[in-house]
């Protein structure tokens, strides 16, 4: 839709409202640039797109995006696109503040277009319409057997159940890989904590030889898409390797990951746009909190339960989350499951 409003010429505003919803936005934000180009290149004279980040938390928060998005109103017209609006952690705060931006919103500008994604299905503002997209086309069978099993889908139905894909299957999709935190030589609670199980993804890694630029095809392992399309070799930056937890350059996982030869980095504040864009060709380590929205063909997850318990970014306790839903669904190919020790 955004690409609709830049070809008639309007400008578009991408907005994220909280940290977790930063990187989806700024890559979003990218990928209408780079249609920007693309129209003018076919000879249309487009619109143009804006970034907005705003930390919707408090009543000011909401004020200020309100004003800035009223202002940005050209001839009563504002266009708006808000992807990744609720995370897991402490939702209702973010949800009743985003309520009230859209109902605010609607008031001042008259000819309002707001266009907002978020896997939680209960939350639009009331007498919004609301489209309900379930097919799972992102990612292959494989991938989504596992997660459609998440309590948020089966018991809470706070998520929409998947529907049928609509198209047909090619491929199930690269078996799902469980690597295993216990045995000779593994260390500490969790598999983040551990050089051995670091060590074991970067084999495995190795194994469909990621990063080689062989020129022969028959030496270098591909990933069949779900449209049965054959991409090209994976390269480093096709890997995320998420946890839920905070994350440091000397974690055990890192550290095994670097012995090995695999190049790597641990995401910093700076390093969300690098991240987003998948500028830089290397293997990142993150949060899973704080990249939502971000896909990667091949995904390495260090959290094998339904529910952990994390502490919550604003609230003094720890709040129950669903790193099978967050972090398993963010892969459209390799599926890769560090189990830990209870597992």
């Amino acid at each position: 839709m955004a690409i609709q409003w830049l070809r008639c010429g309007h400008h578009v505003y991408v907005v994220s409202t909280w940290r977790g919803s930063r990187v989806a936005s700024i890559m979003l934000y990218h990928l209408l640039l780079q249609a920007v180009n693309t129209l003018q290149s076919a000879g249309v004279s487009p619109g143009q797109p804006h970034l907005l980040l705003y930390h919707l938390y408090d009543g000011d928060e909401v004020k200020k995006a309100v004003n800035d998005l009223s202002q940005a109103a050209m001839g009563g017209s504002l266009y708006v696109i808000v992807d990744e609006v609720v995370g897991e952690l402490s939702r209702s705060y973010r949800i009743n503040n985003f309520q009230t931006l859209c109902k605010k919103l609607l008031k001042q500008v008259p000819r309002l277009h707001l266009w907002a994604g978020s896997c939680f299905h209960r939350h639009a503002p009331a007498g919004w319409q609301v489209e309900y997209l379930t097919r799972p086309l992102r990612s292959p069978p494989a991938v989504v057997r596992e997660v459609e099993h998440v309590e948020r889908i089966t018991r809470h139905r706070a998520v929409k159940l998947y529907s049928e894909r609509g198209v047909p299957d090619h491929t199930d999709g690269p078996p799902v890989t469980r690597l295993y935190h216990r045995g000779q030589g593994h260390s500490g609670r969790r598999p983040g904590d551990c050089v051995t199980c670091g060590r074991e993804v970067a084999s495995f890694l190795h194994s469909l030889r990621v990063g080689v630029t062989e020129n022969s095809t028959t030496s270098s392992t591909t990933l069949t898409s779900t449209s049965g399309d054959t991409p090209p070799c994976l390269q480093w930056r096709d890997v995320l390797v998420l946890d839920w937890s905070d994350i440091s350059d000397n974690w055990g996982m890192v550290t095994g990951l670097q012995e090995a030869g695999i190049p790597v980095r641990v995401m910093k504040d700076d390093d969300i746009e690098d991240v987003a864009t998948a500028r830089s060709d290397v293997v990142w380590v993150t949060d899973g909190r704080h990249v939502r929205g971000l896909e990667r063909k091949v995904v390495v997850c260090l959290k094998y339960n339904d529910y952990d318990f994390v502490k919550s970014e604003l609230l003094p306790r720890y709040i129950r989350v669903s790193p099978r839903l967050d972090l398993m669904s963010r892969c459209t190919s390799q599926l890769v499951i560090v189990c830990p020790l209870a597992a």
